[in-house]
């Protein structure tokens, strides 16, 4: 997979960015990943891999010894991602000084608070594993204490949810199970709920059987049932059906393919 943006350069060896899973081959195309990840490239990205792509890829040797002397400097990191996004002449100063902001605001947080950011950022891109192991670090790291239960708790809810679109049901049980004893939310007994149903070996505890409402057990029924209905209405789920119901050479071949594409997105996800 590549980003393409305002490729002019003849690129040999492509940067490579691991949490994306893409390649850039220009300035302008890592300002892109620079400006829409901050939480992912701070205090990470300029190291002698990407120097050696600027000087050898993109003939930025000049660029290079800027950020290579300024990362000697000790002086503020931050610096380094506003000095590439002003050399790929890509973004606005409004939107620099705005992107300069977004960075002052993420380092007045607590490193665990910073640390469950850049777990919810990889999340939101699918990377199911990789977030999980981000939200068991934080949960080893930080000392748990009555003021911090509730942080602990959003910690084990993610975690849980990881778990779950990995389909580890057991798992995700076991983390909701701990959020929903910090917290107390409804959210954390919903997805409990919903747990067991997804999985027939998991048996809601009778504690949470009794916590829920007639209401909600309605409530949550018919959304489960509404979820199932969509997925089954999925255009590509039809078409799988089709091609095996026909039974062709043709309609098998694409099915396997599919399939395949399925397993390579989930290994992705893990």
């Amino acid at each position: 997979m590549s980003l393409r943006l305002c490729r002019s350069e003849q690129v040999k060896n492509p940067y490579y960015v691991g949490f994306l899973g893409i390649h850039v081959y220009s300035v302008q195309e890592m300002a892109y990943v620079i400006y829409h990840y901050p939480l992912l490239v701070m205090d990470r990205l300029v190291d002698e891999r990407l120097l050696d792509f600027l000087r050898e890829e993109l003939n930025l040797g000049f660029l290079a010894l800027k950020l290579e002397n300024w990362k000697k400097s000790g002086e503020d990191p931050d610096e380094m991602l506003v000095l590439l996004l002003q050399e790929s002449d890509y973004y606005s100063q409004g939107e620099i000084a705005e992107y300069k902001q977004t960075l002052a605001a993420y380092r007045k947080q607590k490193p665990e608070e910073m640390k469950k950011l850049c777990a919810d950022a990889v999340f939101g891109m699918r990377q199911y594993g990789k977030a999980a192991r981000l939200y068991r670090e934080i949960l080893e790291e930080s000392g748990e204490t009555q003021a911090d239960r509730m942080f602990t708790a959003r910690v084990w809810n993610n975690l849980g949810a990881c778990y779950g679109r990995m389909f580890l049901f057991g798992k995700a049980y076991d983390a909701f199970e701990k959020a929903y004893n910090r917290s107390g939310s409804r959210e954390c007994l919903r997805s409990l709920y919903w747990i067991e149903k997804l999985d027939s070996r998991i048996v809601l505890g009778e504690r949470f059987r009794a916590a829920v409402t007639e209401a909600e057990k309605a409530d949550w029924d018919a959304a489960f049932l509404g979820a199932q209905e969509q997925a089954g209405q999925s255009e590509l789920v039809k078409q799988v059906e089709d091609w095996f119901r026909e039974g062709t050479a043709d309609g098998e071949k694409a099915a396997a393919e599919l399939i395949e594409t399925w397993k390579s997105e989930y290994r992705a996800m893990v």
